[in-house]
């Protein structure tokens, strides 16, 4: 199979989930849920300041609103390969030629890079501090990451859709590093060091590389982990 086709294949798979995604339409609203929120938090937030004192924690909205694209997204494409799954289609990705890496390429890998480009234009749009763009750029890789993990432990751990639903809201669980990088002491942040969203809001805070590799490293042992558990899942 030369390159051309190679990749012809995966776009094809990548229109057909898009596809599922507007014959959705559950789905198609959560897809545009960060530009909803991103209104809300942009206009909302400073009109609430009259009533409380929010604007020391604008940074920490920012990086909520940044988390929401790739979660939503991941959202999204749990449910189309848990529905996948439901109607046996993956057992025979293997036989196909997309294969099932291609297949995991087309509903997770695009998807991912699609959040990675839609979390940048909403930041530059709705974000409530001044941050310049290459820490938009590199918020958005962590965060789309971040995505890519609540993905694959929804794909791998659930069995179909109704328990996805169930693991999703669990995986959440996963985002706390991000108010325990505002809203705790010091010493107590580090109890959360296993979570890379930790490392996203250390990243933000303190624009420091050291905390945006730990954070891709960290990611990456989380996503080879839940990837390996998948592909016993469906093999």
């Amino acid at each position: 199979m030369n390159f051309a086709n190679s990749y012809g294949k995966l776009f094809i798979s990548f229109k057909q989930y898009l596809i599922q995604i507007t014959k959705d339409a559950m789905l198609f609203i959560i897809c545009l849920a960060p530009l909803m929120c991103g209104v809300l938090f942009k206009f909302g937030i400073p009109a609430a300041e009259k009533l409380i004192i929010l604007e020391p924690y604008y940074l920490l909205f920012d990086l909520l609103l940044a988390v929401l694209t790739p979660m939503m997204i991941s959202y999204v494409s749990s449910m189309v390969i848990l529905g996948d799954i439901d109607e046996g289609i993956t057992k025979y990705m293997a036989v196909t030629p997309l294969g099932k890496s291609g297949y995991l390429i087309s509903k997770l890998v695009f998807p991912l890079f699609a959040s990675f480009f839609i979390t940048i234009i909403v930041m530059m749009i709705f974000s409530l501090t001044k941050i310049d763009l290459m820490q938009i750029i590199g918020i958005s890789i962590l965060t789309s990451l971040l995505g890519l993990i609540m993905s694959m432990m929804v794909i791998s751990i659930s069995a179909n859709k109704v328990e996805g639903m169930a693991v999703i809201k669990l995986s959440g669980i996963t985002m706390i590093g991000i108010p325990a990088a505002f809203l705790t002491a010091q010493n107590v942040q580090y109890l959360f060091f296993f979570l890379p969203s930790l490392w996203v809001a250390k990243f933000s805070i303190e624009y420091s590389l050291i905390y945006f590799v730990l954070c891709i490293a960290l990611s990456s042992v989380w996503i080879l982990f839940f990837i390996k558990k998948f592909l016993k899942k469906i093999y």
